[in-house]
């Protein structure tokens, strides 16, 4: 569970482009969080 308090601890930015924290995020549902490398 300690990478999860770490985890939680993240602030990515939403759809609205607002930074939310992942545990944020989980205290409200679970989520699956996926990284996509792009080559461009």
């Amino acid at each position: 569970m300690r990478n999860a308090n770490r985890l939680s601890e993240i602030e990515l930015p939403d759809a609205s482009g607002k930074a939310q924290s992942l545990g944020a995020y989980w205290q409200q549902q679970p989520i699956v969080l996926v990284f996509i490398r792009h080559f461009g």
